[in-house]
């Protein structure tokens, strides 16, 4: 599969999805994820975005996001405003059933042995 295919899946994925470092750093979002943060966002500028671990306030989520790195995969449900975690929002409004209130947390290793990236995708 060629590049440009992958990017436009990941692209136009129905669920928001996040590509992030262990530093927390955002480095890779698609256009749903782009939907949500506006929806949130103080200034939706073309601020980077950042994992801020002081603002999660669901233990599930903060293992998840923590222990990605470990190389684990996280199945987590019942999740309240979880987009709170990233910069530039101030504060969600409140949970959505509709919303998204899973998500999936896997790891992503650029030569099968070391983890480079953790990835997050977000559904209803």
């Amino acid at each position: 599969m060629n590049d440009r295919l992958f990017c436009q899946i990941i692209d136009f994925f129905p669920y928001p999805i996040a590509i992030f470092t262990p530093q927390y750093n955002i480095t890779l979002v698609n256009r749903a994820f782009e939907t949500e943060i506006r929806r949130y966002a103080l200034d939706p500028g073309n601020e980077a975005i950042r994992i801020l671990l002081y603002k999660i306030t669901d233990m599930q989520l903060a293992t998840g996001v923590t222990r990605v790195f470990a190389g684990d995969t996280f199945f987590l449900e019942d999740l309240k405003n979880p987009f709170a975690m990233f910069s530039g929002i101030t504060k969600q409004s409140a949970t959505q059933p509709d919303r998204f209130h899973k998500a999936v947390i896997f790891p992503l290793s650029a030569d099968n042995k070391r983890i480079t990236h953790g990835v997050i995708v977000f559904m209803p």
